[in-house]
């Protein structure tokens, strides 16, 4: 009898929220990914079970020569030993009390023959002991509110779901997103997925009250109806930006490399995505920046920008960028042009987009940035600052200024930063950034992320 969405949810959710966890192949030897997973666990908030061979005792907690001498049940067990030893584990992991593990192993498909051979004997055992498992050649998994079950680091709790089919490549974005101040909600590295794959993590992801968006690197499909399916029924509820992999002839042989899949057509895939009310991002370091302004910020109504600046050449960059990416550049009504004719200096440009000139301070910022929102013909306001360090003006001043307007209006629509001058216009960046209004050092990161953002209000308009 099929599971019904709630079973589902609650079968995927098990491996997110443990309460006891056992990693099996735990080291003392710092230089094994036993011992970086084991220090994690050790900082998280779940009772853990060392079980190794070598030791009584690692890191200072009582370890256990295998499963069967667990003093309790577990909820989930993480593998992190050679990759022949995994499918006989999978009883084993049966008869300690769990129905979920995470198999951290490398040397599976992702090899050639032989380890597929012994990936598709895990699979079979796997199934045999009716044990659900993700991976395996993984970087594992977290819950930024719970437990870190990975070899990387934590991410900072936040509200992004990231779904990775790249180990390495999830984990490193993790230290990326940390340094960013972007955080995730949890943190999913499917690897070969042999047998929990997108479709069920994205589901779960889906029905997740932690999560309000979802990041997805993908490099190859074995499904692409289901795959398709799921899509669909998550971006319906929330936004899912994907980077894809192996979109170029010499990109799909690595990835068949890599994690033993198939890339497809780049072109039939972004068709589908699209269809799906999915949004792409072009690189990694914009796929957590397109999340972060949907995480932060309203979507859209429309597409058409307004543009704020103090120099007329990143208010020019804008607005190309802007134009490139398909926005609309709003023309401004009358009464707003007037308005601003009243407050800003003569030389000042009062057409979008609004030139404050250099002069400009937290008084013309606050009200530039009112009236544009209060413009019935703006859907979305980038307001870019470079920041002066003249005339007495303070670093924070500008965002102050616009963060008044902002909070004045009580706006639902979106507005977006760029803050200039590198390290001198951090503390206004920070400043908005608190106040969870994204903010950019680019102007054309900045049309990029409005783009994708305006394109996912479309494409739900017209589903």
């Amino acid at each position: 009898m099929p599971k019904s969405q709630v079973e589902l949810y609650q079968s995927i959710d098990s491996f997110f929220n443990p309460t006891k966890v056992a990693l099996v192949g735990a080291s003392a030897d710092y230089r094994k990914l036993g011992n970086s997973i084991l220090m994690n666990l050790l900082s998280s908030e779940v009772e853990v079970f060392p079980v190794t061979h070598s030791k009584e005792k690692v890191l200072g907690v009582r370890a256990y020569p295998s499963l069967a001498d667990l003093p309790e049940p577990v909820d989930l067990v993480i593998v992190a030993v050679a990759a022949k030893y995994c499918p006989a584990l999978m009883s084993e992991i049966h008869n300690a009390g769990a129905r979920n593990a995470v198999i951290i192993s490398g040397g599976f498909s992702e090899i050639g023959p032989e380890g597929a051979e012994i990936e598709n004997t895990l699979i079979r055992a796997a199934k045999d002991a009716e044990v659900r498992f993700i991976g395996p050649n993984c970087v594992g998994i977290s819950n930024s509110r719970l437990f870190n079950g990975t070899f990387t680091m934590m991410p900072e709790r936040g509200n992004i779901a990231f779904i990775s089919q790249s180990g390495a490549l999830g984990g490193m974005s993790i230290y990326t997103t940390r340094a960013k101040r972007i955080g995730m909600s949890k943190f999913a590295s499917i690897g070969n997925s042999a047998d929990v794959g997108f479709v069920e993590i994205l589901d779960y992801f889906r029905q997740d009250p932690k999560s309000t968006v979802i990041a997805a690197y993908i490099e190859g499909i074995s499904n692409g109806i289901e795959l398709f399916e799921s899509l669909r029924r998550t971006a319906h509820e929330k936004p899912v930006v994907i980077l894809k992999g192996g979109k170029s002839e010499a990109g799909s042989r690595a990835t068949q490399s890599h994690t033993g899949s198939l890339a497809g057509s780049a072109q039939i895939f972004n068709g589908m995505i699209k269809q799906a009310g999915c949004v792409t991002a072009p690189t990694l370091d914009t796929l957590f920046e397109i999340c972060k302004l949907f995480d932060y910020q309203p979507l859209p109504g429309g597409c058409n920008i307004g543009i704020i600046s103090n120099t007329g050449g990143a208010g020019v960059l804008a607005t190309d960028a802007a134009s490139e990416l398909g926005l609309k550049i709003a023309i401004l009504e009358e009464e707003t042009r007037h308005e601003l004719r009243q407050i800003l200096p003569p030389m000042a440009s009062v057409n979008n987009p609004v030139d404050v000139v250099a002069s400009g301070g937290r008084r013309e910022y606050r009200i530039a940035t009112e009236l544009l929102l209060k413009d019935s013909n703006v859907d979305m306001l980038l307001v870019i600052c470079g920041v002066p360090t003249f005339a007495g003006m303070t670093q924070t001043e500008h965002a102050a200024g616009t963060l008044e307007a902002v909070r004045m209006t009580v706006t639902s629509k979106p507005v977006v930063g760029v803050w200039l001058a590198g390290d001198v216009g951090r503390p206004g960046k920070d400043l908005l950034e608190m106040n969870r209004i994204p903010c950019f050092d680019d102007p054309f990161i900045a049309a990029l992320c409005m783009a994708r953002v305006a394109e996912y209000t479309r494409l739900h308009q017209q589903l």
